[in-house]
């Protein structure tokens, strides 16, 4: 498991990259995913996903505002566009009403890969 940790201090936004198995990439964001932020984090998970992993999970239980840029790099990483890859899974969106509400306004949410938790969701993955 790696596990990495990046925040340069100026932008609104946290996050934490771990590999609970070979094949799972797991982003914690926290912050804001907006305009700024956005880029920042699609560069990390182009990064973290360069080998290719076959599930890319986004846990978005403490981003505090979902913006348009936000919601543009979730449908990238759906589409495994702009270098990003792995089949996409969300966890923190049903307890996150600033996350939620924006996905249901937008018609995403249901077109959307959305677990209650973590642990649930790598239960229910195939061990490799």
């Amino acid at each position: 498991m790696s596990d990495v940790t990046r925040s340069d201090g100026l932008l609104p936004l946290r996050y934490t990259t771990t590999w609970p198995r070979p094949h799972v990439c797991v982003v914690h964001l926290a912050g804001d995913l907006d305009i700024a932020t956005a880029p920042v984090v699609a560069r990390h998970l182009q990064e973290q996903t360069a080998t290719r992993p076959t599930e890319l999970v986004l846990d978005l239980g403490s981003v505090t505002l979902l913006a348009a840029a936000g919601v543009a790099l979730i449908v990238d990483a759906q589409r495994e566009d702009r270098g990003i890859h792995g089949r996409l899974r969300l966890t923190g969106v049903t307890d996150n009403r600033a996350v939620d509400r924006v996905l249901r306004l937008t018609g995403l949410r249901p077109l959307l890969d959305v677990h209650d938790d973590l642990q649930t969701l790598l239960d229910s993955l195939p061990q490799r």
